[in-house]
């Protein structure tokens, strides 16, 4: 059996997913609406039964009983079915921080469209949730999926993650918050790393990974919130060793 030829099938139905639907718009590039609707029903798949995915926002309490704080919108919000939800109209949802698990902004080209901007974005929400988290031990997956960016310069890409990240230097759990997964296009994919075996000068790193970034993105994702099951069966979700394609490290 070959599991690469697998996921690379992942990769290859969500490029036909998204050629249909562009075959039949004329703004593919300009309506988030459709992008988002493509990976979310892929990611769907893969989630176990008690998490969902929808779009929407996560809101906080204030010290003042009566009001409280919205996020800015949210492309994709990954939550716990079993915590109460605030509101929810189809996969319209609002929620509070402690049922998020993860956030995704979804683009059609990152480079295009500002990368550095987009991380930071993603940044200010994931800081958002978590400061709202009573238990501060847990990470958010903050995940950029972008469909066809460019990657003429591996300097610039680097560029792009790192400052958002340094401006965030003064806080002490940047790393629990702040963007750690990024899909480029169906080649590049990045990764943040805080395991001790990497260096903490540069746990930042840039993968070139032909036809699997979508579906490294995905296991990624299903390994974040899944406690044992995906690294006790590595081999299946990860059909490749990364390290001999890192691109570059920062």
């Amino acid at each position: 059996m070959d599991t690469i030829e697998f996921h690379k099938s992942t990769t290859k139905e969500l490029l036909a997913i998204k050629d249909r639907v562009r075959n039949l718009i004329s703004h593919w590039g300009e309506d988030g609406r459709y992008q988002e609707a493509v990976i979310k029903t892929m990611i769907q798949r893969f989630l176990p039964e008690k998490y969902r995915i929808g779009s929407g926002f996560v809101v906080r309490q204030t010290r003042e009983r009566g009001n409280h704080e919205p996020s800015k919108q949210i492309d994709l919000i990954i939550y716990d079915t079993s915590c109460p939800i605030l509101f929810k109209e189809n996969d319209f949802v609002i929620l509070t921080a402690d049922s998020v698990l993860g956030i995704i902004e979804v683009k059609a080209n990152a480079t295009n469209q500002g990368l550095q901007q987009i991380v930071k974005k993603s940044n200010d929400n994931g800081k958002f949730i978590f400061d709202a988290k009573t238990d501060k031990t847990k990470h958010i997956f903050n995940g950029v999926f972008s469909y066809d960016s460019r990657v003429n310069n591996v300097d610039t890409i680097a560029n792009a993650i790192k400052q958002p990240w340094d401006e965030l230097e003064q806080y002490q759990h940047r790393e629990k918050f702040t963007v750690n997964h990024i899909s480029l296009n169906q080649h590049w994919f990045y990764k943040f790393w805080e395991h001790e075996f990497v260096d903490q000068r540069n746990p930042h790193f840039l993968y070139e990974i032909s036809e699997l970034s979508f579906s490294f993105f995905i296991s990624n994702l299903m390994d974040w919130i899944s406690g044992t099951s995906v690294i006790e069966n590595s081999n299946l979700w990860f059909p490749v060793d990364k390290s001999i394609q890192v691109r570059k490290t920062f």
